[in-house]
């Protein structure tokens, strides 16, 4: 019984030790607060180069200096917890929600301790790097290992700022959470196999990284700064900097017509085209006009869409639009967006298809008709098709149209003349052309030989460029073979069918040109 009542006493004394030990909130304070007992009175460039960063002289200039100030008049009780440093009703160490009170009086609260309530009011510095003060008013030993990167090391986690900027008030959080930005760094096997191993990658998808990156571009382009459970995607503070207000937003990076932070990632611009090389994250190129965007055909006259010259803050006009509560943090584009400038949107555009709601005058379906006709055309080519220049140069353009991810909507001339040409430059060599005449009519010839074993020539005469596709059927229609599907000029051709691995029996190859479908038989016999 003794030993019980000791053990529970010992408990009790370890717990009140652990409760004294805890950090208390000292304040951001000012440079004239005595040295150590305030944020301000180190880091603050008053103090002749104390601090090795100036954060509180950039800091006072934000509007989380002013949380509590600029809207006192307003503030409800409820409200404190997101004005103000510290508010934990479930703790004691000096937060300001130990300084007021509730009640029932117009403004809903009452002070009770001017001077701490002056001292954590706003959002200081600790409510996001935690408390640094002990029981005190001095710092606690935790700041000093803060300071060689032991403890206290400041959150990158989107929680940080989603305590107060979520909900129907803010929805900043909970827009981003369902944003690509929020799983950048686990959203695939890849991402989590292959970026965060790649220094290459990591700066587009890691936040530390790319906050060190826009600080320092030459020195952590390509620095794997953090490992495991530490790694945070692209979280809100990589975008934004809660240390200054020297940008709109509070962005890392002033927002104008061709330098915008989303550029820093979304954007590859290259020295010149390298066809033998694969294209990634082409939006800001596409957008631009840029040279290298796409391989360009000798001969060819490439011209940019509207969009090129009308983005004058390019993504976020259309990606962070701003509409009544929707604060534009999933970073879709929005309808709302293309409106306000496309007048007659709602009337020409079924905004109620999700697949067709950014179809504005048939751009997207136009751009993926041209992208199937050319993937159709890549898929026919033959092993030493595959190493060919002209293959490669219409993959290329291929991959730079998919990886632009907008299907056309940057820069619809561009895209699409680039789609055309590929198209019209790369024909496999299972389909040849074999006379120089050009037919009048569509025909569809007997196969030869036939019956045959196992390789049969089928040929066909198209009078005017289109979409052409060959299928075989067996005896019951069911399809076996697609010979071709594919966009062809204007001509006569041959295409070969290889029946090698089927049995014998009564095949139908069908050809589908336009308006025109015809079916005629053959006979493979073993």
């Amino acid at each position: 019984m003794k030993l019980k009542i000791v053990t529970i006493i010992f408990a009790l004394a370890m717990a009140a030790n652990f409760t004294m030990a805890q950090d208390f909130y000292l304040g951001a304070g000012s440079p004239s607060d005595a040295e150590g007992t305030s944020c301000g009175s180190c880091h603050s460039s008053v103090n002749n180069g104390i601090a090795k960063h100036y954060y509180y002289d950039s800091w006072k200039l934000t509007k989380h200096a002013q949380a509590y100030d600029s809207l006192s008049g307003i503030l409800s009780y409820s409200c404190l917890q997101c004005h103000t440093t510290g508010w934990d009703t479930s703790i004691v160490n000096g937060g300001a929600d130990e300084y007021v009170k509730a009640d029932t009086s117009k403004r809903g609260y009452t002070i009770t301790n001017a001077a701490g309530f002056n001292r954590t009011k706003n959002v200081g510095c600790e409510d996001c790097h935690g408390p640094l003060g002990d029981s005190t008013g001095n710092l606690s030993t935790d700041h000093w290992g803060f300071i060689y990167g032991t403890t206290n090391v400041p959150s990158v986690a989107a929680d940080v700022c989603g305590k107060c900027h979520s909900g129907s008030h803010n929805p900043f959080m909970d827009e981003w959470s369902l944003s690509k930005h929020a799983i950048s760094t686990s959203s695939s096997a890849t991402i989590t196999n292959v970026v965060l191993k790649n220094k290459s990658c990591v700066r587009c998808h890691v936040a530390q990284n790319f906050i060190l990156y826009m600080q320092n571009p030459a020195a952590y382009r390509d620095t794997i700064l953090v490992t495991g459970s530490a790694i945070q995607p692209l979280t809100c503070v990589a975008c934004h900097d809660p240390h200054s207000d020297a940008n709109p937003k509070q962005l890392r990076m002033a927002v104008t017509n061709k330098a915008v932070i989303c550029d820093q990632c979304h954007s590859v611009y290259l020295d010149s085209v390298n066809v033998n090389t694969a294209v990634h994250e082409d939006n800001g190129p596409a957008l631009d006009g840029a040279l290298t965007f796409g391989y360009r055909y000798p001969g060819q006259t490439y011209q940019n869409s509207a969009h090129t010259f009308a983005a004058t803050s390019r993504c976020i006009n259309c990606h962070v639009y701003k509409s009544g509560l929707a604060q534009g943090h999933t970073f879709e584009p929005t309808v709302q967006a293309c409106a306000s400038c496309h007048s007659d949107f709602y009337s020409v555009v079924d905004t109620s298809n999700h697949a067709k709601m950014f179809d504005y005058r048939g751009v997207q379906t136009t751009t993926d008709s041209l992208m199937s006709v050319l993937q159709a055309k890549l898929n026919n080519a033959t092993h030493a098709d595959s190493a060919s220049l002209t293959f490669k140069e219409a993959n290329y353009n291929l991959g730079a149209v998919s990886g632009d991810g907008s299907h056309g909507v940057h820069n619809a001339r561009l895209e699409q003349k680039l789609l055309k040409d590929a198209i019209a430059s790369f024909n496999p060599t299972g389909i040849k052309e074999y006379s120089n005449n050009m037919p009048s009519t569509y025909t569809l010839s007997q196969n030869y030989p036939n019956p045959f074993n196992p390789t049969t020539t089928i040929e066909f005469t198209i009078p005017a460029g289109s979409n052409v596709k060959i299928t075989v059927y067996d005896a019951l229609g069911k399809q076996v073979a697609v010979l071709i599907n594919s966009f062809l000029n204007r001509g006569s051709y041959k295409a070969t069918w290889n029946a090698g691995s089927f049995s014998s029996g009564v095949y139908f190859y069908q050809l589908e040109a336009k308006n025109f479908v015809t079916v005629k038989k053959m006979i493979l016999l073993k």
